[in-house]
Parts: C-alpha cells; structure tokens; sequence
C-alpha cells in the first residue's frame, strides 16, 4: 500500500480525463456519497485548493484505490450546549465560540477491499497526515462530521474521537485532539 496525492496525480497526467477514469474505478455501494466525491468533485476541489486528497492505492494490484481522505481546515462554531471545559480544549478559551480544525471531510474504503482492509488503516493514514499538520501548523484538533448512525458512531468512539455537538447540518461533530 502507497498514499498517492490527488494533486500529485494532477501535476503527471496530461489529460484530466485519464484521471477521472482512473477514480470512477473507485465504487462504495453503501455510502455513495463518497463515492460522489470521488468521481466529480475531488478533481475540482484541488485544483481550487478547497480540499486535499489522498489516495491509498494498492501497489501490488495495478495501483487500483483501496480507500481515500480529504482533509481541510476548518473553522466550528461552539454550539451552546457545549461545556466551558470542553471550549477550553478546543479553542483554550472557555468562552470560545469558533475553534479552528482540521476536518476529515471524506473518508471511504473500496467495496472490492472490504474484508480486506479495515476503514481503521484508511482513518489511520488521515491521521498520519494530521500529525504533519499539526507539525507544520500548529492545528491540533482533527473533527468528523457524520450522520447519526450507529455504526458511524462506533467507529469513531472506537478510534477515540469524542462526540462533541449535533450542528446544524444535524451531523454528529466528532473530534480528536492532539
């Protein structure tokens, strides 16, 4: 397994079209969202700088996508049920209402890898890329944003992201510190 840049991918091909046919090839029948962003808007999104994908690839079998994640930074407002103590840790200001993260905005295994590879591995190359920028920049809160499943919420309590509000997209908002 390798983590290829999404704008590395970019840089190397000639033709755009080679690149979109290269993550079509990418299906996730469960959560088609992910899949969605894959296909139509993670090209668009780095060449705009919003967004920074990563792809994990299997270097072993014709480079095919095991999984991948986009991070970005991003700045939550604190929602008022939201402890002093809990501001505190994320903004160091108990009466913070924005704290800045690092957000974790896709993440998603390949239906062809699923037994195989755990979403864990896949979380656990974010996070990889997490520690670098919090290195570089200092941020060290990483957020989840997901619908209120209990599998969702499983996963990410299991890789110790703690739930912090519902926002007002009604997802969970998640996070880890550092």
């Amino acid at each position: 397994m390798q983590i290829v840049s999404l704008s590395s991918l970019i840089e190397a091909t000639q033709e755009e079209a080679d690149i979109y046919l290269y993550l079509s090839f990418f299906r996730s029948i469960k959560n088609k969202d992910v899949e969605t962003f894959l296909h139509f808007n993670a090209i668009p999104n780095e060449k705009r700088a919003l967004t920074r994908t990563s792809l994990v690839v299997d270097d072993e079998n014709n480079d095919e996508i095991i999984g991948y994640f986009t991070l970005l930074a991003k700045p939550f407002e604190i929602t008022d049920e939201v402890s002093n103590e809990s501001r505190r840790k994320l903004a160091g200001n108990k009466s913070a209402k924005v704290f800045n993260s690092i957000l974790i905005a896709q993440l998603g295994r390949s239906d062809s890898y699923k037994g195989e590879i755990s979403g864990d591995v896949i979380l656990g190359f974010a996070l990889e890329n997490c520690e670098l920028i919090y290195d570089l920049l200092g941020l060290r809160i990483v957020c989840v944003e997901y619908d209120d499943n209990p599998y969702l919420n499983d996963f990410y309590l299991k890789n110790e992201f703690k739930i912090l509000q519902i926002n007002n997209n009604q997802k969970i908002l998640a996070y880890l510190r550092f």
